[in-house]
């Protein structure tokens, strides 16, 4: 897999990808009444494209794997219990972290993780945090194994899940 910076001319094979994800993650047990989609809007990943934080991987000519950094998080981060006291601009926002489960198995999480904890350090990020569903415990072992700790829980509805569900919040110090 290589993984690159996305460009501009990626967003539409993006938003593809994360439409297939959304598909995938539906069938999950963890999410109560599925996944309904739109996460990330195009919107989102435009942004991060913009800002040189949305990352992909490729192999065989298609984008397999992709994840943002940005500073957009839910309200419920202004009063998590994180360790590293960094102002906003200071802190990175890890957000659809995906690989297609033809992909899975490979190792391609991991790569990408490490991939965009680089980028955050040579962005003078202090602190690098992302939230996962409770019950979605797989991405939980690959989070600990890259040196995130885990600080707490929020209560969080997001777009595509359409409900509150709780969330474990992860921390990783750079």
């Amino acid at each position: 897999m290589e993984i690159r910076t996305a460009v501009f001319g990626d967003l539409d094979e993006l938003m593809d990808f994360y439409a297939e994800m959304s598909r995938a993650l539906d069938k999950q047990d963890f999410l109560p009444h599925g996944n309904r989609g739109g996460f990330p809007s195009r919107e989102m990943v435009a942004d991060a494209i913009r800002t040189e934080g949305q990352f992909v991987g490729v192999e065989d000519g298609r984008i397999m794997a992709a994840c943002f950094l940005s500073r957009d998080c839910d309200k419920s981060y202004e009063t998590a219990p994180w360790s590293i006291r960094a102002p906003r601009e200071q802190v990175a926002v890890l957000h659809a972290l995906r690989v297609l489960p033809a992909y899975g198995g490979r190792g391609y999480s991991r790569q990408l993780m490490e991939y965009a904890i680089r980028a955050a350090r040579a962005r003078g990020q202090k602190a690098l945090r992302l939230d996962c569903a409770r019950g979605n415990d797989v991405p939980v072992r690959l989070y600990r194994s890259c040196g995130f700790r885990e600080v707490g829980t929020a209560v969080i509805t997001y777009e595509d899940i359409g409900e509150p569900m709780e969330f474990r919040l992860f921390e990783l110090a750079l």
